[in-house]
């Protein structure tokens, strides 16, 4: 990933991360300070068509906004590359493994020019260890999100395919 952070263009740039963090569901609930100290600490970077993010087996450690262009996730099979899933401008990934660690399943590259907005698991550390109340508000965010992915994913899946999902019921 190359930085495409230049220093006189720090302090719009920051508030225009804090803007795109506040309105997040993930962030929504966090004291206003806690938000602006990520949006601080939060890097953007441009990555290259087909430049990989992580690959299955890499522990993430990091949040991902998409800020322009397409990421894909995908799984090898066999001699196949599958498609998984793409996402785009506005989207979220890897909120989860700020927490702890969560070795990944799949591949997650770029499949165009991209800009990510990145937060890394020792960044949001620091804010668990400035506000204490932010670990119980990213569980409710965690679960907010856990649920909404069960309603997008599991209300219309088959039973055959609901078997092997692992869902919250656990």
């Amino acid at each position: 990933m190359n930085s495409s952070t230049a220093d006189n263009n720090q302090v719009p740039e920051v508030q225009e991360n804090y803007e795109l963090l506040k309105d997040l569901p993930f962030f929504a609930d966090f004291p206003e300070k806690a938000v602006k100290l990520l949006a601080f600490m939060a890097e953007r970077s441009l990555l290259t068509e087909g430049e990989i993010l992580f690959e299955e087996g890499d522990d993430l450690g990091r949040f991902y906004l998409i800020l322009s262009g397409w990421l894909m996730l995908s799984k090898k099979s066999g001699k196949e590359k599958l498609v998984i899933e793409r996402y785009g401008p506005g989207e979220c990934l890897g909120s989860f493994s700020l927490l702890g660690a969560m070795p990944a399943l799949f591949v997650l590259q770029a499949s165009s020019i991209t800009t990510v907005l990145t937060i890394n698991r020792e960044q949001f550390v620091k804010i668990l260890e400035q506000f204490p109340e932010v670990g119980k508000l990213a569980a409710g965010a965690f679960l907010r999100e856990l649920r909404r992915w069960e309603q997008k994913n599991l209300t219309k899946a088959e039973v055959c395919c609901l078997k092997r999902t692992g869902a919250t019921v656990l």
